[in-house]
């Protein structure tokens, strides 16, 4: 008896240990948020961000891995009234794992295009807290290939995202505006493509993507400055976090930090005409 348990835990800690030695295959990573200063209408944003996980070396299970997120993300708003907008973004990027355990290198590429419409309005007499609320959907493909001593592997998706997003804004007496947001997100994978395996998709938490969409948790904190003497002109920089609503797991990145910078156009037209 005592030797038929420790045969079976020895089994238990193989498979174990099996699976814990697999790169991890990213089906998911966070796009920056789309949180425009909106307070009146007219308002709007037109701009770029460069993002990314902030990430060079990690070690994963006593290995080191090279994971890199890189890319960008182009972002639209404009309010159409004194309480509706309407928004849009551009998501891309160019991802890398490689080392590990087995390794390999794994480089992602991912498109994502969203359109939404939002409300918001002042939230106190002063009118320097506002509430706003976007909903929205999007279209996109993300796909990534693995080479390694044995050949080159792929996978490839459609992605329609569905998501919603309140936050509330915080304008300052100067120039500066911060927000707190978050985000849910669904994301439905479809017309998948690949040459793994049955067994190798188990492996790699790829073998559960079809169906019901996966629910993400999105909290961010965004800030934003301009100067007086331009202002139609905007910096900004974004934290943010995803979590995995889901008894299936898949792996996924979990963090996107950006900076960039935006334009209100119509700030800088009444720039000009005074």
């Amino acid at each position: 008896m005592k030797r038929r348990y420790q045969t079976g835990l020895m089994l238990i800690c193989i498979i174990a240990l099996a699976t814990s030695c697999n790169t991890p295959r990213y089906i998911y990573s966070p796009s920056a948020q789309n949180v425009p200063v909106l307070t009146k209408k007219g308002d709007s944003k037109i701009g770029a961000v460069y993002s990314t996980n902030l990430t060079g070396e990690e070690k994963r299970d006593g290995q080191i891995i090279e994971n890199r997120s890189r890319g960008y993300d182009l972002q639209g708003a404009v309010a159409i009234t004194h309480h509706f907008a309407i928004q849009a973004h551009h998501f891309y990027r160019w991802e890398k794992s490689a080392g590990g355990p087995d390794s390999l290198t794994i480089r992602y590429k991912r498109n994502l295009t969203e359109i939404g419409l939002g409300y918001y309005l002042p939230i106190n007499e002063k009118k320097n807290i506002f509430f706003q609320f976007f909903a929205g959907a999007g279209l996109g493909k993300f796909s990534f290939t693995d080479a390694n001593k044995f050949g080159t592997n792929f996978h490839e998706t459609n992605i329609v995202k569905i998501y919603l997003q309140p936050a509330i804004l915080f304008k300052s007496t100067g120039s500066f505006t911060s927000s707190v947001s978050i985000r849910a997100s669904s994301i439905n994978y479809s017309k998948i493509k690949t040459n793994y395996s049955v067994s190798q998709l188990s492996d790699f938490n790829l073998d559960n993507l079809n169906g019901r969409g996966k629910i993400f948790i999105e909290p961010a904190f965004t800030g934003s400055f301009g100067f007086k003497n331009v202002p139609g002109l905007r910096f900004e920089f974004q934290g943010g976090l995803s979590f995995l609503m889901a008894r299936n797991f898949i792996d996924y990145r979990f963090f996107n930090f950006s900076a960039g910078t935006w334009l209100d156009i119509g700030s800088l037209f009444k720039k000009t005409s005074e």
